[in-house]
């Protein structure tokens, strides 16, 4: 049974207003002797900020790693990812969604 996830890449990234992420969301979950495991689901939902993942669930992999990918919403601001184990573990990504460098403001 799995007992803890932890986010091991991709948190605090930045993407372009509808586009995905550079670099996957991934997390690892841990049994209870604390060692990966194996075949646990993983749900994932954008909690705040706008765009979506490329699926609701994912499982872990030989290694305990999970993976999703993240895309950003039309608006430029803060993106928040909840990857959820057992209904009862969580953590949290957080992505910063930037404008397209020749959408942005330019100062004189």
């Amino acid at each position: 049974m799995p007992v803890g996830v932890t986010a091991v890449s991709g948190d605090e990234q930045y993407a372009i207003t509808g586009s995905p992420a550079a670099n996957p969301l991934v997390v690892l979950v841990v049994g209870s002797d604390a060692s990966p495991f194996a075949g646990a689901g993983v749900k994932w939902s954008v909690t705040g900020g706008g765009g979506s993942v490329s699926d609701s669930t994912s499982n872990s992999d030989a290694t305990g790693h999970a993976q999703m990918t993240y895309t950003a919403g039309q608006s430029p601001g803060v993106a928040t990812v909840v990857a959820t184990v057992a209904d009862v573990w969580t953590t949290t990504f957080t992505v910063y969604i930037e404008a397209p460098v020749n959408s942005r403001a330019r100062l004189p």
